[in-house]
């Protein structure tokens, strides 16, 4: 091999090896904007403990980290014909991969209290999205003459504050 095709490829793997490096550090592609948002509900959200009641408004508020991760500050709910109060705040949660979840979450309405886990779904890869939950059961977690569970559908809009 001659002294110039020694050389050529001495640049060659430097160069090859400075673009691995490059591809390899590079934020990922479903980063998030990392942020505050507030997450509107869309449409009505339904709590049915046997009774099904449904709510007009509800609003989330919190911070949305570069991966996806939520904390959810704030929570309101209106519009429910009987006071619904949400408990136990900050909640957690994700935008992941097409998968939403709220963990932690807990609502009191007439001496009940039901909490748990939401699941859901969304699409895109930065806010603004949309969060569909649909039919998540969540456990009393207190009260007398309560059902035991109760489901919870509800799609919210979140987008950067």
């Amino acid at each position: 091999m001659s002294r110039t095709t020694k050389k050529l490829a001495a640049i060659a793997s430097t160069t090859a090896a400075a673009a691995l490096t490059v591809a390899v550090t590079a934020t990922p592609a479903m980063a998030w904007t990392a942020g505050n948002f507030t997450a509107t509900l869309n449409g009505t959200m339904v709590i049915n403990a046997g009774i099904p009641a449904e709510c007009t408004g509800s609003t989330l508020t919190g911070t949305i980290d570069a991966n996806g991760n939520l904390t959810i500050t704030s929570a309101s709910v209106s519009g429910c014909g009987v006071t619904v109060t949400p408990n136990n705040l900050p909640w957690s949660g994700s935008l992941n991969n097409g998968v939403a979840t709220l963990n932690g979450f807990s609502m009191s309405a007439i001496g009940c209290t039901y909490g748990g886990n939401l699941s859901g779904s969304f699409s895109g890869t930065d806010l603004p999205v949309s969060a569909t939950f649909a039919n998540q059961k969540v456990n009393k977690t207190s009260g007398w003459l309560c059902p035991g569970s109760a489901t919870v559908t509800a799609t919210y809009d979140f987008a950067a504050a």
